[in-house]
């Protein structure tokens, strides 16, 4: 069994454990990733979300345009994106998937998740698994209000 965290009532505490935490999951998910992080991440928006303009996915990720029109080309070049014109302005380009795009990015999640589902089979009890499941709804509330 994995040792429980304390459970700490200090604020200011709690939201550097989180932090810490986050990104070390972060970190394990992105360590057998097929692309560098920032490609990675360009994908996943598109997939989650749709076509976007290269100025959509660089507020997206809070990068400059200048870096995600570079990442942008590197996974044009790589075949996994197309640009199309926008229907609503014909002046920006919508960056979309490829078949091999939307593959990569579904194989990526698919690997990646099967390390966890491992680890919550083996590791953890059902109840552990309700509390983390309740964690889950916790942190998607916490992301939400930031929004």
């Amino acid at each position: 069994m994995l040792s429980r965290m304390e459970v700490k009532p200090e604020v200011s505490e709690l939201a550097a454990d989180l932090r810490v935490v986050v990104g070390r999951l972060v970190r394990r998910f992105r360590l057998d990733g097929p692309l560098p992080p920032p490609q990675l991440a360009a994908l996943s928006w598109i997939h989650r979300e749709g076509a976007k303009t290269t100025s959509q996915l660089a507020v997206l990720e809070r990068v400059r345009p200048q870096s995600m029109a570079h990442t942008v080309a590197e996974l044009e070049g790589a075949g996994l994106v197309a640009r199309t014109p926008d229907p609503s302005d014909g002046r920006q380009q919508l960056v979309a998937l490829t078949p091999a795009g939307g593959k990569l990015i579904e194989d990526y999640r698919r690997q990646g998740e099967s390390w966890v589902a491992a680890a919550l089979e083996t590791e953890f009890d059902g109840a552990e698994r309700a509390e983390l499941a309740r964690g889950i709804e916790l942190l998607t509330e916490l992301v939400e209000t930031a929004e």
